[in-house]
């Protein structure tokens, strides 16, 4: 087990450095210049050439790459060339809001994936079970800013029923910072107003999200009960009076979860690249919308660093999940020992 253990992090160790060579080459293969964005119409050749020095772009790029890792390492994630501030201190502010809807979507997600799943499962074949299905695949099928349009068309400009986007109200006012997440804050402060109003602007976000991700989890425990229904200990719990939510809970889900956490550990990754779509879609002051709003400027060092974070936030869930696994499977864990 500790040399699988090992394999896995040396694999994930290398993983994140392909990220960050990829992604530096990427980046500086789009045409443009990060320094003429920033000078503005009518800036001098003298003020675009002052511009390139202080962000450091007039070095070789080896020079630069390196520079970038050394600073990754010890957590020097540059200067946004946009807002003038730290990228750590961007990230600590625009984090916590990315934080709120990605947990919040994903609890969500999971409990309706597995729900409906083990629910179309017991009912394999009926109709309304495959209107189910049918519904989850064709909102997984639909690209998730444009149903994050179509709710807001919906639900804020034709119903009035929800806000179009925002953490709040323009009129209202935040609660005091505690984390950063109005939920939380909300809570905390005890301004309950403001939490159920933060918790309506939630609404279409997560909506969005749970809808295009929905079907991959669905159909994967409905497989995976499926296959445990027809085993043969089933048989015999139902023999000895072991029926309904018992047998699913107590006996099949126990046993059918096990590939079930993989797809979800892969669906959380996913979630992490949606973030930025929907977070621009909804206005969401995350970090989605900063990525999205520093990718417009080219600024060099808020895109790397978010690119790493959301990629070293899926490997080391994987990483996780591979070593995790074993213990929820003795034959697998049997074969690596």
């Amino acid at each position: 087990m500790l040399r699988y253990a090992s394999q896995r992090l040396i694999w994930a160790i290398f993983l994140m450095w392909l990220v960050t060579l990829f992604t530096f080459i990427l980046l500086h293969l789009i045409p443009g210049n990060p320094a003429i964005i920033l000078a503005g119409l009518g800036a001098k050749k003298a003020q675009v050439r002052a511009l390139e020095v202080q962000l450091g772009l007039n070095k070789p790029l080896t020079v630069q790459y390196f520079q970038y890792l050394a600073g990754l390492v010890e957590l020097h994630l540059g200067r946004s060339a946009v807002t003038g501030d730290q990228v750590t201190t961007d990230l600590a502010n625009y984090l916590p809001a990315t934080i709120e809807l990605v947990v919040i979507s994903f609890v969500i997600y999971v409990a309706l994936a597995v729900g409906l799943g083990a629910w179309s499962a017991r009912r394999e074949g009926r109709v309304t079970e495959v209107a189910v299905r049918i519904s989850a695949i064709v909102g997984s099928g639909m690209p998730v800013f444009w149903v994050g349009a179509i709710l807001q068309e919906v639900f804020f400009a034709r119903l009035g029923w929800l806000p179009q986007g925002g953490q709040l109200a323009i009129t209202a006012s935040a609660p005091p910072k505690i984390t950063g997440m109005i939920l939380v804050d909300s809570a905390l402060d005890g301004r309950w107003s403001t939490f159920l109003q933060a918790a309506d602007h939630l609404v279409l976000p997560v909506a969005t999200i749970v809808l295009g991700m929905l079907a991959v989890g669905l159909r994967s425990t409905r497989a995976s009960v499926l296959q445990e229904l027809r085993r043969p200990y089933v048989r015999t719990a139902e023999a000895k009076g072991v029926r309904g939510l018992r047998l699913m809970v107590v006996h099949i889900m126990k046993n059918a979860l096990n590939p079930v956490i993989s797809t979800l550990s892969l669906q959380f990754g996913y979630l992490l690249g949606w973030v930025a779509l929907v977070e621009t879609v909804f206005s969401w002051p995350g970090i989605g919308l900063y990525l999205y709003n520093s990718i417009q400027n080219l600024d060099y060092a808020p895109i790397l660093a978010i690119t790493v974070l959301i990629s070293g936030v899926f490997i080391v869930i994987n990483l996780i999940t591979d070593l995790v696994y074993p213990l929820l499977n003795p034959r697998l864990r049997d074969r690596q020992g």
